[in-house]
């Protein structure tokens, strides 16, 4: 008999106690010592039955609890299973087999997605891409032909997640899909826009996020980028190029407020919340966010991207101004071994940046300065390089003159390192005090002089 308990799948189980021989018996006051699951509900309306006899036990079990309930099927185990939802079954190979569907079937809620129009071609493949925005990965879920109708069906045997459908010919559309969903997508034109979709509230609430988000990028980070890469190419100087970097900075930095206000606004607990949470800006509305969060895992606590997002608000106050820095070390370009720990007892910046990083570039010409004038203070910087490739990391450091201590593994915002410092977009730094905490977050320019000359004196 399975129940729905606070919004999650139960299920009652009846177990039994056994004494493996007679020596082992207890007297029949004696209660036997129940084997620990987590959050283990007795069921009150099987009370009675269960009070009857002290050595039968009814309990609720979610689908991941009923895993606990494997090893009891084991020969010497004191207890055994009596009765599984409204079934008895006796025979430990039925019951692990009931078990195993049981969790599989609540775990792995099956949904469908179909589609059809008529500038779809047929003969080409429809693909659902499973998106990992921890690895920044995707991975393949299932792939279909379009049929001759010009449509197409997928029946997804998976956990709700956020997705990508790759319509061979055509385009991608985004997806957010939750359990039991149906969701039917009308392809109108062979423009990227020209598709609905129905059947996903979730996914509706995705599409409105990226559309609010392209908006957001071209009004206040694409013109002072486009203003920063013009200079750049006029090979315009250091110090002029410093109030322009600052300019796409602070555009990122408002971009990614705007874009937690949608989600703190919109998003409430639809998967698309999932999607929202690799731009999420640590200092801004978190609070909302955190009760966002905490109410999707109340929602969907078995899923996979509610772990995520709660890793990535543990990660957030790890790296709050006065959290302690984790650690960090790796190799520079000559292979040797460099670590925060050769810093200890100094102010040390922690700079985050790529060749690709227009900002992260400037600031490599400002640096010199601030390390002439406030080394003999106790500050440094140490770089951490977050290219993919040695030959690019190796000529822009000559191209930059950077003679400061950095180190890179090349695996870009894949990085270990970015991730233990929650790093999803550069630039990005880290100032830390003589005992290694944090005592600012993303200084550039005359913010980071200002800062130094706080802590040291002009």
């Amino acid at each position: 008999m399975a129940f729905h308990f606070g919004g999650q799948k139960t299920l009652l189980i009846l177990l039994n106690f056994k004494a493996r021989d007679r020596s082992q018996r207890r007297p029949s006051s004696a209660q036997p010592s129940f084997p620990p699951l987590p959050s283990v509900q007795n069921h009150a309306a099987a009370s009675s039955k269960a009070s009857a006899s002290p050595h039968r036990r009814f309990i609720l079990l979610s689908p991941l609890q009923s895993l606990r309930l494997l090893p009891l099927l084991s020969l010497d185990s004191q207890w055994q299973i009596y009765e599984v939802g409204s079934m008895r079954l006796r025979h430990p190979s039925s019951i692990a087999c009931f078990l195993l569907f049981w969790i599989t079937g609540c775990l792995y809620a099956d949904f469908t997605i179909s589609g059809s129009g008529s500038v779809l071609t047929p003969g080409n493949t429809v693909k659902l891409y499973r998106q990992d925005l921890d690895a920044r990965t995707q991975t393949e879920e299932i792939g279909i032909k379009i049929q001759s109708d010009k449509s197409f069906e997928l029946q997804v045997p998976g956990q709700p997640g956020y997705f990508t459908l790759d319509i061979s010919g055509w385009g991608k559309i985004p997806l957010a899909v939750a359990d039991g969903q149906q969701v039917e997508i009308s392809i109108r034109s062979k423009e990227a826009s020209g598709f609905r979709v129905t059947g996903s509230p979730d996914t509706e609430v995705l599409l409105a996020y990226e559309a609010y988000r392209k908006d957001s990028l071209y009004r206040l980070v694409y013109p002072p980028r486009a203003a920063l890469n013009q200079a750049t190419a006029s090979r315009m100087s250091p110090d002029k190029m410093a109030p322009l970097a600052q300019a796409e900075v602070d555009g990122y930095i408002a971009h990614k407020r705007e874009l937690n206000d949608f989600t703190a606004d919109k998003a409430g607990t639809s998967i698309a919340l999932y999607a929202t949470s690799l731009r999420w800006h640590d200092s801004y509305r978190m609070d909302e966010i955190e009760n966002q969060v905490a109410a999707f895992a109340e929602k969907h606590p078995d899923l996979a991207i509610t772990e995520s997002m709660q890793e990535r608000l543990r990660k957030f106050k790890q790296t709050a101004i006065g959290a302690q820095a984790a650690p960090l070390a790796g190799q520079d370009l000559d292979g040797t071994s460099r670590s925060l720990n050769d810093f200890k007892g100094q102010f040390v910046l922690i700079d985050f940046w790529a060749s690709w990083c227009g900002p992260c570039r400037v600031e490599n010409r400002h640096f010199p300065k601030v390390l002439d004038k406030y080394s003999k203070n106790g500050f440094n910087v140490l770089g951490v390089n977050l290219d993919s490739n040695r030959t690019i990391w190796s000529r822009t450091t000559q191209q930059d003159n950077v003679t400061w201590p950095q180190i890179s593994d090349l695996q870009a915002l894949n990085s270990p390192i970015a991730k233990a410092y929650n790093v999803s977009a550069l630039p990005m730094s880290f100032l830390l005090d003589g005992e290694g905490k944090i005592i600012a977050k993303n200084l550039h320019g005359g913010a980071l002089d200002q800062k130094l000359a706080e802590l040291f004196g002009d």
